[in-house]
Order: C-alpha cells, then sequence, then structure tokens
C-alpha cells in the first residue's frame, strides 16, 4: 500500500519520480549504447546493399561478352531480309539471295465424319529437321464435332495448328468448311505417323486425311528455304536461322542480292561503360564518405523523456549528429577502398590485344585527392579505343585468370567486393541472419539481457523508495495521533 504525503504534505510522487530518475542514468546509458550498435549495423549493411549492387551490376555489364559486342546491323532491304547481332566480335558485310522461304507442310480434309465412339488416338511425330521422334497421345470424345477436333489437336502437343473454316475449294471454285492443319514448324523431313489401327481408321475415315501407309499424307509438302550467302548456296529448315553469332530472318524473296551490315556500337558499348564507371564512383564516395565522417561524441542517443521536449525536427537534426562518425576510420572499409584501387590501378598480364592498363583506354583516377580515388574518363579516347578495338576492352575488363596479374579489372572488383561483404557480414550481419550469428548481434543480445535485468532492478529499488515513504508516513500520522490525545488531555 503507498501513501502519497498525507501526514507529511510531501509530495512523496514527484519526489520518488526525482529519485529514480537519478537510478536510471546507468539504463539510459544502456539503451544509447544498444541504439548506437543499432545504427552501426544498419550503416554496415548499407554500405553492402551498395557493394553487392555494384557487383552484379558490374558482372552483368563489364564480364558478359554481350556488352562489347554490341553491333549497329542494317539491311539493304529490310522487307526482305533482316538480322541482329547475337554474340559477335567481329564486324561484317555479308550478302544474301533469298531464292525460296521455308513452308509448312498442311494437311487438307476430304471430308468430316463425326464418330459416335470415343476415340484414343496415338501418333508418333518427328519434327522437321529432328533426329528423334516423340510420342503424343489424346481422346476425342464421342460424338465430337469439327471444332471439338480442332480444341483437341491443337492442345494435344501434335505440333500442328487445326482449323475448321470456309476454306477455298479450287476444283469447284467455292468455299467450303474445311478441316485442316497447318504444322507448326516449316521445312521438309517432318512426319506424322498414326501409331495403330483405330488411329488410322480414324484419321481416314472420320477426319478425311489419306495415308501413306501409316503416315498421315500432306497436301502440300513443306519446303526449305533456299539462300546463298555470300557466294553458297545453302538451305535452311526455317525462315529465322544463325550463323556465327548473326540472326537472320526471311521475309521474302530477293531479286538482288541483300547487304547486311554489322558495325561495332560506340555508343552502347561506351554507354554502359560509363555506367560502371558511375556506378563505382557512387558506392567508393558513398563509403569514402564514411570513413571520414566527424564522430560527435556529445552527442549522444536521445532517450524517449528527452525526445518529448524537442520538436521533430531537433530530433531529426540531434540524431544526424549521433549517427555521424559510426565508421568512421573503420579497417575494413579502408582496406577495402584500397583493394578496390588497387584493382583497376593494375596491369591485366597475359591478354591477346595488347592493352593491359585502364589509362590506355581513357580511364584515369582524378588528380584531387580530397575525391577519394573516383574515376574520370576520357570520352574521345575510350570512344576511339571502342572503336578500333572493343575485344580488347572487354579482354581488359573480363579476362579469366588463374593469378591476380592475369585477372580483368572486373573479375578482381567483384572478388574484392565479395570478400568484403563477408567480411561486414561477419560483423554486422544480414536480415537472414540471427543476432547470434555476427558480432553486433552478440553484443545487442548482451545488451538486453543487462538492460532487462536493470529494469528489474529498478523495479524493487522504486519499491523500496516507496516503502521507505509509507514507513514515514504511518510514523508521522501515529505522532500527529499522539500529539493531538495528548493536547486534548491537557485542555481538559
Amino acid at each position: 500500500m503507498r501513501i502519497s504525503g498525507l501526514a507529511s504534505g510531501i509530495d512523496t510522487e514527484s519526489m520518488v519520480e526525482k529519485l529514480m530518475t537519478a537510478e536510471r542514468v546507468p539504463l539510459n546509458k544502456l539503451t544509447g549504447q544498444k541504439q548506437t550498435l543499432e545504427w552501426q549495423r544498419d550503416q554496415y549493411r548499407e554500405i553492402n546493399t551498395s557493394l553487392n549492387e555494384l557487383s552484379n551490376y558490374t558482372f552483368d555489364n563489364m564480364i558478359l561478352s554481350s556488352t562489347f559486342n554490341k553491333k549497329i546491323v542494317t539491311s539493304s532491304e529490310e522487307g526482305k531480309v533482316t538480322a541482329t547481332a547475337v554474340n559477335t566480335s567481329q564486324n561484317i558485310s555479308t550478302q544474301i539471295d533469298v531464292k525460296q522461304l521455308a513452308t509448312s507442310s498442311r494437311f487438307k480434309s476430304s471430308g468430316f465424319t463425326s464418330s459416335a465412339a470415343a476415340q484414343e488416338l496415338k501418333f508418333t511425330v518427328k519434327d522437321p529437321e529432328s533426329t528423334e521422334a516423340r510420342e503424343v497421345s489424346f481422346s476425342i470424345k464421342a460424338g465430337a464435332t469439327a471444332d471439338d477436333v480442332v480444341k483437341a489437336i491443337n492442345s494435344s502437343g501434335l505440333g500442328v495448328r487445326a482449323m475448321n473454316e470456309r476454306i477455298l475449294d479450287t476444283t469447284s471454285g467455292q468455299y467450303v468448311k474445311t478441316l485442316v492443319f497447318v504444322n507448326n514448324k516449316t521445312g521438309t523431313g517432318g512426319e506424322i505417323r498414326a501409331e495403330d489401327s483405330s488411329t488410322r481408321s480414324y484419321i481416314s475415315d472420320n477426319l478425311g486425311i489419306q495415308l501413306n501407309g501409316t503416315v498421315l499424307q500432306e497436301s502440300e509438302k513443306g519446303k526449305d528455304a533456299t539462300v546463298i550467302i555470300d557466294g553458297f548456296e545453302m538451305q535452311k529448315t526455317t525462315n529465322t536461322f544463325e550463323i556465327n553469332g548473326m540472326k537472320y530472318t526471311l521475309t521474302g524473296v530477293t531479286n538482288t542480292p541483300v547487304t547486311i551490315s554489322a558495325s561495332t556500337d560506340v555508343g552502347a558499348i561506351f554507354d554502359k561503360i560509363k555506367e560502371f564507371v558511375t556506378k563505382y564512383n557512387e558506392t567508393i564516395t558513398k563509403i569514402n564518405e564514411k570513413v571520414g565522417e566527424t564522430r560527435y561524441r556529445d552527442y549522444a542517443p536521445l532517450t524517449s523523456d528527452q525526445k518529448k521536449e524537442m520538436s521533430d525536427k531537433e530530433v531529426e537534426l540531434w540524431e544526424e549528429k549521433a549517427k555521424s562518425g559510426l565508421l568512421r576510420s573503420d579497417s575494413t572499409l579502408s582496406s577495402a577502398l584500397n583493394s578496390m584501387r588497387f584493382d583497376f590501378y593494375t596491369s591485366v598480364q597475359g591478354g591477346s590485344f595488347g592493352i593491359d592498363h585502364l589509362s590506355e583506354i581513357g580511364i584515369t583516377t582524378t588528380k584531387q585527392y580530397r575525391l577519394g580515388g573516383i574515376l574520370e574518363i576520357d570520352e574521345a579516347k575510350l570512344k576511339k579505343q571502342i572503336e578500333e578495338n572493343p575485344q580488347a576492352i572487354s579482354e581488359l575488363f573480363s579476362k579469366n585468370g588463374d593469378t591476380y596479374d592475369t585477372q580483368g579489372i572486373a573479375v578482381r572488383l567483384r572478388n574484392t567486393i565479395k570478400d568484403t561483404i563477408t567480411t561486414i557480414e561477419k560483423r554486422a550481419g544480414n536480415t537472414g541472419q540471427s543476432d547470434t550469428q555476427y558480432t553486433i548481434g552478440k553484443g545487442l543480445n548482451d545488451l538486453d539481457e543487462r538492460i532487462n535485468n536493470f529494469n528489474d532492478r529498478l523495479k524493487m529499488i522504486e519499491t523500496r523508495y516507496w516503502s521507505q515513504f509509507t514507513a514515514m508516513e504511518q510514523a508521522i500520522q501515529k505522532a500527529n495521533s499522539q500529539s493531538s490525545y495528548l493536547s486534548q488531555y491537557f485542555m481538559q
């Protein structure tokens, strides 16, 4: 039971609150330490996020050869032949003459008859230019119409698209509802074979498709494309094909040869390298700022009571100071910066194209020391090197080597980033780890335990204070009662 100043006239609530404020000073320090560790952990993780983004960007844009093989492709007659560069490092000029386009085989029904019985159809299918056959089976329900058959075939994997439409009958000159199939693939050499007697019977008797033995007979056979490329005539089963990293698409028969030209896309390659340099500069600038940030030791984390007495803006400005410098002179980050700079400065040995240093393609380190080693680009020099020798630039960045000296710059950089991320995670963890798996997390757990223990201790201290004040009030009340009794006694 708590008695609050009824006998003594003392504001016991206020007195106990002031006493407890003094007792909470060590707890506030522990809470502040915890907040500081959480801020430090979060800043480490932000650095890791930036490093991971740089690593991913480096792999996607500086290690994959497609970045440096970008081409501008033109056709002298785009209505007949077009092309794209898939994976070619060479600049080319090719002459293409299209004599015949590839076509699909076609099957035409002589008349459809519905079957009163359900059918289980079985086929062996070999696609044009394929050396292996596949088995296909599907069901036709009893009483199925021609449209039902179309749906069943189109969802069966038979490799044809079926239609039941009004199609021109060249004999009568009339448009007649007709069931037809068209092979999904072009070219010669494909076949559809009916595997059992019931399938053959349904195909010929009900669908009206002729058979040559067990093979469905085309009404029009598929054709291969016939093209002359740089003076050599050849056949292709499709109108889209790839030769030496160039993908060609035929859309019409030509009267004269079509010229396909592929030249280095200097602008696209330059933009990728520039984006990479910008991304790298942004990352090391962020790390440099953290390593060199001023530490304001007089700005400790605010308690909840302190925040109540301040405006939101004042809290924001205070915490900006309190968070500053938590990674100042951090050895891991400083080492990472030095390693990344070394990755760029060190020559790449064992190359095949005569370029082994970044400065040779117009990329150098800024002379302004305060900027922390960011890279600068001589645009004219870089574009000239891209135009003259894109393979050398690709090798400079992406060369695989057994030793550090023989590895490309981007390969080294990703290895350095990987090692740095691993080291930081040992200290600050990641969102997928529990607190027990990294150093700061273990420190936070220890602080949580100490804070909980201290809170238990504060509860006992507060109870003791109230007990003491309550005892004092009871003693004063008893003394007052005795004094009142004596006064009344002597007044009689």
